[in-house]
Parts: C-alpha cells; structure tokens; sequence
C-alpha cells in the first residue's frame, strides 16, 4: 500500500505543478514573440504553411480525405471516447486504477489548459480557407496538445510495459510519434492552425509528460505485476 501511495503522491504534486508551468511557458511564449515582433514569425508560419496547405486540384489536395480522417484522431469526441474506453480496460482488465485515473486525467487536462491559453492569448487562425470546421482560438493547438499529451501518455504506458517485461520499445514508440506528427501536420495542412500553433501544443504536451510519467514509471516499475 505504502509503496502505490508514494508515486500517487508524487504523482499528484507533479500534476499540480505541471497545471501552473505549462500556461506560464505558453504565455512566456507569446510574450517573447511580441517583444521579438509578431511579423517576423507571422512571415515564417505563412512560409512553412505554404509548402503543407494544399492548392485544389494539385497532388497535395489529393491527401484531403486521409488528412480529415487523421485530424479527426485528434478531437474531443475521439480522444473522449479513446479515453473512457483506455480507462475502463485498465481499470476493470487489469484492475489498475492508477494509470486509469491517470489517463483520465491526462485528456482532461489537456482539453483545459488548451482551452485557458487559447482565452488568454486569443490568437486568430489563419486566414486561409479552411478545409475542416475550427472553432475558437488559434494558438496552441488543441489537437497537437491532446496528441502529445494523451496519446503520448497511451504509447508510453505501452513503452513501459514493454520495457519492464523485457519486450521491444521500437514499435511504440514509432508508431507514437508517427501519430503525433501527422496530427499536427494534419491541422496546418486543412489551413486551421500555423505550424507555431502546433510547435506550442506539442510543447505543452511534451511538458505535460515530463512531469506525469516519472511518477507512473515509478508506480509501474514497483508495482508486484506490471501486468495489472
């Protein structure tokens, strides 16, 4: 007991400074670039946007319907059911409550914080025309965020596991990466963010793991059956 307890400790502190680190980075952010000056960087998102964003009728445009179906990955509805189905498994497969809650907690959060910065920053999307519904604010992107964030946590409970039990890491962590990137890619490519909108919520995202992760290692690695 004592042993599950310290991690869920740890845990939680973690949590709580991640909740007050990642808008302050984000904001930091968005204020160096306004000291920096926003046309600089406005010219170099509308640059790299250029060589994603598709022309109708070019070779690019012909990806649309794999680009619609990869972004969709990334929205609320998917990833709320990607989370209630992950959480149920490990919580009554498994009859790990920890990483259940953790994986709840990790979409919730990410849904949230995106949602604060995005008020707080209020950045307009591009002007382009957009090949897919957007709604809100630009900057940081909520679907890099949750790919980062939450998939990213799914793929490395699956990395851990592997690594406790002795298996290859090589197909997790490839095949997480590769979701996370074309996620991104996918948003820049309908015209909805800028690749900065995307480089922000990869980010918050990765900053999110670096604080959640070490504490579920630790509970997983300790843990008498990884397995459950």
């Amino acid at each position: 007991m004592y042993r599950q307890s310290t991690p869920f400790t740890r845990y939680l502190l973690h949590i709580a400074v991640a909740v007050i680190l990642i808008p302050f980075i984000l904001l930091i952010m968005g204020y160096l670039a306004w000291i920096i000056g926003i046309e600089p960087l406005f010219r170099l998102d509308v640059r790299l946007q250029s060589l994603i964003f598709p022309i109708s009728g070019d070779t690019l445009y012909r990806l649309l319907p794999a680009a619609l179906l990869i972004t969709t990955l990334g929205s609320f509805w998917i990833t709320l059911l990607a989370a209630l189905a992950s959480a149920l498994w490990f919580w009554i497969r498994r009859r790990n409550k920890f990483i259940a809650v953790s994986i709840l907690v990790s979409f919730a959060a990410m849904w949230l914080l995106n949602l604060a910065v995005k008020a707080l920053l209020q950045r307009d999307r591009p002007s382009l025309q957009h090949l897919t519904e957007a709604a809100g604010y630009s900057f940081p992107s909520g679907h890099a965020m949750i790919a980062m964030g939450f998939y990213g946590l799914l793929f490395a409970i699956w990395t851990i596991h592997n690594r406790i039990r002795g298996r290859s890491v090589v197909f997790p962590l490839l095949t997480g990466a590769l979701l996370i990137l074309l996620i991104g890619l996918s948003r820049i490519y309908l015209g909805v963010h800028y690749p900065s909108d995307v480089a922000g919520g990869y980010i918050a995202g990765a900053l999110w793991l670096c604080f959640t992760l070490p504490p579920m290692y630790a509970w997983i690695k300790n843990s008498r059956d990884p397995g459950k």
